[in-house]
This record gives structure tokens, sequence and C-alpha cells, in this order.
């Protein structure tokens, strides 16, 4: 069963029992890619058309009658979720003029419906004339990609302070638990766990400070620019009470930014965005990286910690377990950092009054978004939360490790100590033996050169 409706180019069938209208068929027809339109856009877009709506009708521009109906059907959208009224892929034409339509076209015939009109009666509710009055595609997916992008900021902010909290436990806990450092994968002067964990608490934390940056200059909408930034076909008194409406149904402060065709044309935002998600992964990969060096062996590796065993590591070598977790937090935050290039790509291809390839940058963000999303919990939840010190291992190797002799370079000096250290690799001897062996200190200068504090300098 089909209904039948028109658009500028002709007629066109309709699957009975959707809400959808001929523009959407026409764009699955021509868009058949594998993967839908994010939701979280979806609803967004929904929430400024009611806005709209709701402030044309407040000036009279549209009937108290046909608002009201237009404002319950987007509230009722909001609510009872049918994806299947929403079937538009990411890529699509540019600046997502069909996902546009398709809400506009969605939101006209559920308000037909509950006013128990027939589905496509558009001389009644029309997707253009009202659902997209004072509107163009321009101004309304750029807003969307902006507000669904706060959002999706400040909650995987939450995740962040989760992880940073962890590591700050774990850097009170272990805090003069000492081990031997690495500088250019080589022993180096001594560290503890404790420091080393609060070195990965205080870089993330430094997004945390750059993100508040971030979400003021998403908070800048582009609404009221309508086509190309000028604010054709939307009276000034209607646009400030869309920010209004906006604001009061979130509960947040979003406004018109200074310069509405500035921000229609440039995407900058949006890249310095991709450049904090990519940057943040950087740091996740150090920080994986690291973790799996210190968890290496357990008998021909590091063997400084022991992550939880999450899964058998091997289908031929029994016993073996695998850092699982963070192999997948580092291929997260190497997929993060694609997106974030396709975003930086994308934005670079903007022309003249707009950047059409908002779809695809608005998906890269999300998605990014998503991967890290998951990615913090599990490093939370699965790794974190379950890490063992070898601390009593780890400070008979800080004693035996060439790295640690540098403490002898105001005693001895310099050359005489890399001497020590030159002969002790030469015998495969720890170079505490052979200082020993050579009686160049007594053994109470070297418990008091070795000891714990002085490792530290403290």
């Amino acid at each position: 069963m089909v209904r039948k409706e028109r658009d500028s180019l002709g007629e066109v069938e309709i699957p009975e029992g959707r809400l959808y209208g001929p523009e959407t068929v026409r764009a699955l027809s021509n868009f058949p890619y594998y993967r839908f339109m994010d939701r979280r856009i979806i609803d967004t877009l929904i929430v400024i058309k009611r806005s709209y709506v709701r402030a044309f009708t407040s000036k009279g521009k549209i009937s108290k009658e046909i608002g009201e109906a237009i404002i319950k059907a987007a509230d009722e959208l909001l609510k009872n979720k049918n994806d299947l009224d929403f079937p538009l892929k990411y890529i699509q034409a540019g600046a997502g003029t069909s996902t546009n339509m398709n809400v506009n076209e969605v939101i006209a015939n559920k308000a037909l419906e509950m006013m128990g009109k027939a589905l496509g009666s558009h001389d009644i509710i029309s997707p253009h004339n009202q659902v997209n009055i004072g509107q163009s595609t321009n101004d309304t997916i750029p807003a969307a990609i902006r507000i669904s992008a706060y959002f999706a900021l400040k909650a995987l902010s939450k995740n962040i302070e989760k992880a940073i909290d962890r590591f700050e436990l774990l850097s009170n806990e272990n805090s003069t638990k000492i081990k031997t450092g690495r500088t250019h994968i080589q022993d180096a002067s001594a560290v503890t766990f404790g420091g080393e964990f609060k070195a990965y608490a205080d870089e993330l934390r430094s997004f945390l400070d750059e993100k508040d940056y971030i979400l003021t200059r998403l908070k800048r909408l582009n609404l009221g620019g309508t086509a190309v930034g000028t604010g054709a076909n939307l009276p000034p008194e209607v646009k400030d009470l869309v920010y209004k409406n906006i604001n009061e149904y979130y509960k947040e402060s979003f406004l018109p930014a200074e310069n509405l065709m500035m921000v229609m044309q440039f995407t900058s935002d949006f890249n310095l965005l991709a450049s904090w998600l990519s940057n943040f992964s950087a740091a996740l990969i150090k920080i994986s990286r690291d973790l799996r060096m210190m968890n290496s062996g357990p008998v021909a590796g590091l063997n400084e910690i022991v992550l939880p065993a999450v899964q058998p590591g091997s289908s031929i070598m029994p016993g073996k377990v695998n850092p699982s977790i963070l192999e997948a937090v580092t291929m997260s935050a190497l997929f993060v950092r694609g997106l974030a290039q396709t975003v930086n790509d994308a934005s670079s291809q903007g022309e003249m009054e707009i950047n059409v390839f908002t779809p695809i940058i608005y998906t890269a963000l999300m998605e990014a978004f998503d991967v890290l999303t998951v990615t913090l919990t599990i490093l939370e939840e699965k790794t974190l939360k379950g890490i063992k010190i070898n601390s009593e291992y780890a400070y008979e190797m800080l004693l035996n490790s060439p790295g640690t002799a540098l403490l002898l370079n105001p005693v001895i000096g310099y050359e005489k100590t890399a001497e020590i250290v030159k002969e002790a690799k030469e015998k495969n001897v720890p170079f505490l033996k052979l200082l020993r062996e050579r009686r160049i200190l007594t053994e109470e200068q070297i418990d008091k050169i070795f000891g714990p504090e002085n490792m530290l300098n403290k």
C-alpha cells in the first residue's frame, strides 16, 4: 500500500504508514548508503523547528490552531521515537538539505495525523511554509550540529572526570612506591608509580580546562542567518524569541553569533573541537602504551604492574593473558584521530557563503564522541580499577638499574660512574655489585646514596 504526494519535481509514491514525504523518498533513492543519520541531530532539529513555530505563532504569523498542532506533533516525536520515519543516510545531498526536509515532512504529517487530517494535506500544514518557516537548511543544520556537539562534549567530560579520579586514586595509593624511570626506552633515574599516575591525571585534566573554551564557541549559533547569513525572511523580533524558546527547552544559554555570516561560512569551531578530540586521543594512546609496557612480561618484560585479566590472550599458548582493553583503547583512539582528520578536511571545503559538507562533519564528530565514551568506560572499569603494583620487584630492578647510577655523580664524578656502569654492562652484573666488589664506597655510604628518599631527591 502506498500514498501519493507531490513536490516541485512531481508526484512520488510513499509507503503506507510512513510520515515522511516526497523529498525524503527521493533522497532515499539517491543516497542508498549503509548507515543512518544519527538520531541526536534529528531530535535537535525537531526542537529547533518547535522553537520557530512557537515564536511565529506568538507573533500571529501562524494561526494558533496550526501552531499548537505542530508543537504537539514535535513533542510527540521527541517522546515516542519511530526511527522508520527518519531513514536517511549520513552521506546525502550537501548541507543536510535532505535531513532538514525529512524532519519538516515528518512533523507536518504528524501534526496532520493528530488533527485527524489526511497525510500530505499540505494546503493545511506545509513542511515548507509552516514547519520550516523563517529557516534554511543552511542555518538549522550547522546550529543543530553545534547543539548536539555541545551536549556530547559535556557528557564525554564526565567520563574523563571518572578516569582522572581513578588515576588520582592510584597516585595517592602508590605515592611512595619507587620504580625505574625511563627515557628513550632506556633506564633513567627513579620515579614513583604515584608520580606517573598523577602525570596521567593532570594531562587528562588539562583537556577539561580546554573544553570550557570550546563549549563557549559551540554555544554561538547561526540560527537566524537563513540562507546566506543575512537573515532574509526572518523578522528580528522573531529571532530573539526563537533563542528564548530553545534555551527554555534545553535550560541552556545558546546565543546568536555576532557575525552570522561568518559562522555560516566557516566551520572553524568544528575544527577546534576535532583537534581537541584528536589531541585527547593522542594522550590516551601514550597512556595506554605506557601501561602496556609496564605490564609486559610477566617473565621477559618489565612486569611492574599487573592488569586485570579480561579474557584469554592466545588460541595456542595456554595461560597467556594480553592487555586487551588497552589494545582496544589504542585502536579506538587511532580511529578517532582519523575521524578528526575527516572533519579537518571537510572543513577546508567551504565555498563562498556556506560549507556544504556539514553532514560528514557531524557524523565524524559524533562517532568520535561515541567511541571515546565507550573507550573511557572500559578503560576505567576494566583496567584502571583493578591494576596491581609489583612494587617490591620494581624496587629491586631499580637498585640494579644503570639509570640509578647517576646518584654517584656528586660523590665520585660522572667519568668514574660511567666507567663503573660500562664495566658492569660488559660483565653483565649489577653495577651495585661491582661498586661493592671494588670497595669504592662503604656499605653505609651506598645505603645512604641509594635510599628511597635520596633517589627521589627529597
